[in-house]
């Protein structure tokens, strides 16, 4: 039974003849009559009777309209709530991010998606630690936000913003006069990080380990306050992007320092499943993150 077979019972049970449910149908009662003589034979019983040039439902005919009506309305759900999915207007946006401080400007991003799309909602994957571009292919996440553009067929990266990381150090530090620091100066210095492995942190992926470089101590804080309060109290020094600590420096006690003669840029990408029937508020997301990141890293981002 197919669901042309439905439609068929359905009309014809409504109107009462073939002739009056071809015009609803969009077919020849010639067709409809095929249809009609096709499932009955499937069925192996009559599903109208035929009196006075009138189809009336028989008792297997009404069992087959009861279904009708519930598969149809069903059918009419699920394709009214896909075109509402492809729109925009209702959906789950689930995003992961590779860094921490990423988290800084997501509340903000969210407030002003919601009033473009406010039955859109944002699911966070709390674990930067994980492949999240493994996640996005298996269908667990929509969207992850990441610093390296890895080659996946598969995958699309949207270029976001560059960012720039900094040596962050007290104002009485050696560091402190410094045009930039080279990479052997990190051997007599207490470093802060977020997080293991240290293969994980660009810092040492980029720049100490091919310079055999290690720092005299290495200690791991999570909270970006303690992490301030610590780089002041000259326990310790912090590699971090810059826009993350500038209004951390207006107060004097606190000193940015590029990282190399060159400097250590970052570009940040959000990365999304590569197919042609995304919705348009996955692409409207990505361009709220542009917007939003560029106004709350005051100004030392480039797009």
């Amino acid at each position: 039974m197919e669901v042309r077979h439905l439609k068929l019972i359905k009309e014809v049970a409504e109107k009462g003849s073939l002739t009056k449910a071809k015009d609803t149908l969009f077919l020849s009662q010639s067709a409809l009559s095929h249809q009609l003589k096709e499932i009955e034979t499937q069925l192996g019983t009559s599903l109208f009777h035929r009196i006075n040039k009138k189809l009336i439902l028989t008792g297997a005919g009404k069992i087959v309209l009861d279904s009708a009506h519930r598969i149809l309305a069903d059918i009419e759900k699920t394709e009214l709530s896909v075109r509402k999915y492809i729109s925009g207007d209702t959906g789950t946006v689930r995003i992961a991010t590779q860094c921490y401080t990423c988290y800084h400007w997501l509340p903000s991003l969210m407030i002003d998606f919601h009033k473009e799309f406010p039955k859109v909602e944002i699911e966070i994957f709390p674990d930067e630690s994980v492949d999240t571009e493994q996640l996005i292919m298996e269908g667990k996440l929509d969207l992850a936000i990441v610093s390296e553009q890895r080659d996946y067929s598969k995958l699309t990266y949207h270029k976001l913003f560059t960012d720039e990381r900094i040596a962050l150090v007290p104002t009485d530090h050696a560091w402190a006069k410094k045009k930039y620091i080279r990479p052997k100066d990190f051997e007599t210095e207490n470093l802060i990080i977020h997080s293991y492995p240290l293969e994980s942190i660009d810092l040492f992926k980029d720049v100490l380990i091919p310079e055999g470089i290690k720092p005299k101590k290495i200690m791991q804080i999570q909270v970006i306050d303690a992490v301030i309060e610590m780089v002041r109290a000259g326990m310790g020094i912090k590699v971090i992007a810059r826009w993350m600590v500038e209004p951390f420096l207006n107060d004097n006690r606190l000193v940015a320092i590029p990282i190399t003669k060159k400097g250590m840029d970052r570009t940040w990408y959000a990365v999304t499943l590569d197919k042609p029937e995304s919705p348009q508020y996955l692409a409207n997301f990505i361009e709220h993150l542009k917007c939003n990141i560029a106004g709350i890293c005051y100004g030392t981002i480039r797009n």
